[in-house]
């Protein structure tokens, strides 16, 4: 047994046309996996060389389960799901309308649980998969403005674990990727604000945030038989963020002056 290995797997990867998608795509793919991509916006179409495409809203039922039976059509089975797609939400809590918790909630939360249950009716039947549901480093601490989405972060870690725990005896993992700052389009706008990014890196202990690549070695960890034994755990990958205790005497002034 090759560990790492994900040569000749099958693999869906939602919100696949964003900046982590894409990294995800192009790395399973250059790791000879087959990778079926999927995301809303059909304009922007994953660029990796043989990666078939499916537009796709994971809020819809019947629309992820045409994903999943297009895998299944095209490769007779799917051995990797990657639930990443999502989308941002960003309002005080008194400021938040139901629309846009909806909204956030719809794309985050239950599309989370509907591409990972779409795939476990699979893999049940062909004895095993993974699924690897992308939460975020606000799935454990708060962040003002964000309570839309620090909410739909929180539920996919806890969907995480429950569905490893039912699925286990199916020989299906289920475990969770939970992301820091990363330098993708969704950030551009934040990027481009010294007085939002100086908090950032000031509470980051590698001084950076990361680049959309280094999401790839931990999705193909999760996705190999090199982590066969790990199941309802999330790998948080933040330049150490979490370990620091995320906001700190030192960054909450420059968080507060914002709000």
């Amino acid at each position: 047994m090759r560990l790492f290995d994900v040569t000749g797997k099958v693999v869906v990867v939602t919100g696949a046309a964003g900046g982590l998608g894409s990294a995800m795509v192009r790395g399973l793919t250059e790791a000879g996996a087959y990778v079926v991509g999927a995301d809303i916006n059909a304009s922007t179409k994953p660029s990796a060389h043989g990666v078939l495409f499916r537009q796709t809203d994971v809020s819809i039922d019947e629309q992820v389960d045409d994903l999943v039976e297009f895998a299944c059509e095209r490769f007779s089975r799917i051995d990797i799901m990657v639930a990443n797609a999502g989308v941002p939400g960003g309002a005080r809590a008194e400021d938040e309308t139901e629309r846009g918790f909806e909204h956030v909630m719809a794309v985050n939360a239950r599309g989370t649980f509907l591409c990972a249950r779409a795939a476990a009716r699979k893999m049940k039947q062909q004895g095993g998969g993974s699924i690897i549901n992308i939460a975020s480093v606000l799935s454990f601490i708060g962040h003002p403005t964000c309570l839309a989405y620090t909410a739909s972060k929180g539920a996919v870690l806890q969907m995480t674990r429950t569905m490893a725990i039912e699925w286990a005896k199916y020989n299906i993992r289920v475990n969770a990727i939970a992301p820091g700052f990363f330098r993708t389009p969704l950030n551009q706008s934040l990027l481009a604000s010294k007085e939002y990014m100086k908090p950032v890196y000031a509470k980051i202990p590698l001084g950076r945030i990361a680049e959309p690549d280094e999401i790839v070695g931990t999705v193909i960890y999760l996705a190999s038989d090199a982590s066969r034994f790990v199941t309802g755990s999330v790998v948080v990958v933040d330049g150490g963020e979490m370990a620091a205790g995320g906001y700190t005497d030192a960054t909450l002034p420059f968080i507060y002056d914002m709000l």
